[in-house]
């Protein structure tokens, strides 16, 4: 047990020196099982523990400060040792065991600056070389979150440093008081010594009040020793109950209130503690839970665009191939055009076919008019041959062969004329046929048209519905990257709630050290989640 504060601080020297020297074997070997550059965190370790024992051996009075900045610096090369490293997030709880570490010293003023040396290297480093503070790059939500939590550990240590220190003050205080006093006692038992002779009379009242003020600073003494000897064990729920003499009792009520201020501060922190980490778990199960849901909807949403591509695909390919159906319902309508074309030249032809057929048939009449006069014309030679007599004969002869030729004649042209009236008649049938063909091909060129027509507005919106839908699925490709953006910054929150529990985990168990009541006043309501 420490008589006084510059005692525990004293020895509290050792021990920060001794942590640095720790620390500096401690990274070498971390950095060189991790194949970091080892030499210079080693080194540059070293560095820090050797210049802190030399300021120490030239001031000790003054090297607390250096000391816990020195500290803080050695925890920042731990850290940077594991850059790109899953520890290296990991590692950051150094930070406040150490800043915790630094209650021995019983001086805000140390804790200070540590939390200030902790804040500016976080700070400046996170944007100069980030890759030193947090794996994957440098996070500023990440900082604020350190920030936080190193503040309120930095102002509750110091609370309790300056309660420690104050406490300390007054109980050194308190000795000093008892010690005059007991210093007085002696010199009054001196004092009633030398007169001793001359005042016998009162020999035992002066043993009396003698024992009386021995008793009592034994007493105050014991008191004292019994209830610090408590505090340095832990237990913040000492308390000095025996009552002290009347004007020592001032000694004791401070030495409770002290005790009290020191116990409720420390469940403060075991309440808060608690709290964070409660909250702590809360937020990274709501994350995990957010972090599933978010890989199931980019799933869906992956899924979603493969469906979509292929719909696009085939849409387009349907557009494809209604322009393909346009493109030979066109060719067939001009076909059919040119058909229709055909078949009004068939029927200009066969209507002058069946003209030159009536020609002909006037001129078959014309024919047979000839062979009927030539007929009459050779019956009258036969008559006058046959009236000339002898001399007529080959006349006759003549006249008959005529009158033959003129019937056979008038037989063909008869025969003629019947072939070219059933040819008329075919003729006129052919023409009716043809131009019922024409009507027919015309009605079909109408309804090519209107078929055309159709397969070009099929055709146009098929085109459209592959645009509309190449639109859509460029947006849900949108959708599906920012979701899968999303899920990697649900990770890290999540990885950052692990953390915060973690840390808020070691806090509780560095101030589980410490004995306090059961249930502690002032206990914050947890949030509902």
């Amino acid at each position: 047990m420490f008589q006084s504060i510059e005692e525990q601080r004293r020895f509290a020297d050792r021990i920060i020196i001794g942590a640095l020297w720790v620390l500096a074997p401690v990274t070498l070997i971390a950095a060189l099982l991790i194949k970091a550059p080892w030499l210079g965190f080693g080194l540059a370790s070293a560095g820090l523990a050797g210049a802190v024992t030399v300021f120490w051996k030239l001031n000790p009075e003054g090297v607390r400060i250096a000391a816990s900045a020195a500290l803080m610096g050695s925890v920042s090369l731990l850290v940077a040792a594991f850059a790109g490293r899953a520890w290296q997030i990991d590692m950051h709880m150094a930070y406040f065991a150490a800043l915790a570490a630094l209650i021995v010293y019983c001086d805000w003023r140390a804790i200070a600056a540590g939390a200030v040396v902790v804040a500016v290297h976080h700070l400046l480093l996170s944007f100069v070389l980030p890759a030193a503070v947090f794996p994957g790059g440098g996070d500023l939500g990440r900082v604020v979150v350190h920030a936080v939590i190193l503040i309120a550990e930095a102002v509750v240590l110091m609370w309790a440093a300056s309660n420690i220190s104050s406490m300390f003050a007054r109980s050194g205080a308190s000795l000093a008081a008892a010690a005059e006093a007991k210093a007085e006692a002696e010199d009054a038992m001196r004092t009633a010594e030398g007169a001793r002779a001359s005042e016998n009379a009162a020999a035992h009242d002066r043993e009396t009040l003698q024992r009386t003020v021995e008793n009592e600073s034994a007493q105050v003494v014991d008191g004292l020793a019994r209830g610090l000897k408590q505090l340095s064990d832990g237990d913040l729920t000492a308390r000095l109950q025996q009552a002290f003499p009347a004007k020592y009792e001032t000694l004791r009520t401070d030495f409770n209130s002290a005790a009290e201020q020191l116990e409720q501060t420390l469940a403060g922190i075991v309440t808060s503690a608690g709290t964070i980490r409660s909250g702590a778990s809360e937020i990274a199960s709501a994350a995990d839970d957010l972090s599933r849901r978010t890989e199931q909807q980019a799933a869906g949403l992956e899924e979603t665009a493969a469906a979509l591509d292929e719909i696009t695909a085939t849409v387009r390919k349907t557009a494809t191939g209604a322009k393909a159906a346009a493109d030979v319902v066109l060719a067939a309508r001009g076909d059919a055009q040119t058909s229709g074309d055909v078949v009004q030249q068939a029927v200009a032809a066969m209507s002058q076919i069946e003209n030159s057929a009536q020609e002909i048939s006037q001129i078959i009449g014309v024919i047979d008019e000839i062979a009927f006069q030539t007929n009459l014309l050779a019956l009258n030679a036969g008559v006058e041959a046959a009236r000339a007599g002898e001399a007529g004969r080959g006349f006759a002869v003549v006249a008959s062969e005529v009158r033959a030729l003129a019937q056979r004649s008038a037989e063909a042209a008869r025969e003629i004329k019947a072939l070219i009236s059933a040819s008329s008649q075919q003729v006129g049938s052919g023409v009716h046929l043809v131009g019922q063909t024409g009507e027919a091909l015309q009605r079909i060129v109408g309804r090519v048209s209107e078929i055309d027509t159709l397969v070009r507005e099929i055709a146009a919106s098929a085109q459209e519905q592959a645009i509309g839908l190449a639109q859509v699925n460029t947006a849900v490709n949108e959708m599906d990257q920012v979701t899968q953006q999303n899920a990697a910054m649900v990770e890290q929150s999540t990885a950052a709630s692990h953390g915060l529990a973690a840390e808020a985990k070691t806090l509780a168990e560095s101030a589980a050290k410490f004995r306090i009541n059961a249930s502690p006043v002032g206990r914050p309501a947890r949030r509902a989640a």
